[in-house]
């Protein structure tokens, strides 16, 4: 059998996220963008698949970096590395994509590598420390210190629902 090998497969059980979301437990996906390694829910993820080819769209935003085709679907693909407030990937057309559709449409995002999933417990979340500025310190939930590595908590649904990508999806309207 002919394996795929552009997904990266996550197995969801709705039932086990559903569990732990009553308890003071929460499924995170870890990935790393650039030196850094950073979470997010789990069910903000809708799968995770290897980097594909990019066709650059003109007249986009730099955080847009083009389109990618996933099975037949038109996917836009944004650079998180924006929102994060860093410097653009050096090196392109590496990397793995989160695709996500807490903003309605699916939307794919750029990461450096899929690391996996954890469960961690809700208490050891700390707020975003004070040292955090601009945009990072917005989509930032917190942090928290798991195997002696810090992770930082992203808010996904805030990232793809703030101005910037909403004028997107409106074509641009202001």
């Amino acid at each position: 059998m002919k394996k795929d090998k552009k997904k990266i497969i996550i197995e969801i059980d709705e039932e086990v996220v559903e569990k732990e979301r009553s308890s003071d437990f929460m499924r995170v996906l870890v990935f790393s963008v650039g030196e850094e390694n950073y979470c997010l829910r789990i069910e903000e993820a809708k799968e995770a698949v290897r980097l594909s080819p990019i066709t650059r769209v003109p007249n986009t935003p730099e955080f847009v970096l083009g389109v990618i085709n996933l099975r037949g679907e038109i996917i836009p693909l944004i650079d998180i590395r924006y929102f994060l407030s860093l410097a653009p990937a050096e090196k392109k057309g590496t990397g793995a994509v989160l695709v996500s559709d807490v903003p309605g449409e699916s939307v794919g995002i750029l990461v450096d590598r899929i690391k996996g999933t954890l469960k961690i417990e809700e208490a050891s979340i700390q707020p975003p420390l004070a040292t955090i500025k601009g945009k990072m310190a917005e989509y930032t939930i917190g942090q928290a210190e798991i195997n002696e590595q810090i992770l930082v908590l992203l808010d996904l649904e805030k990232i793809l629902s703030c101005g910037e990508i909403k004028r997107l999806t409106r074509g641009g309207e202001r």
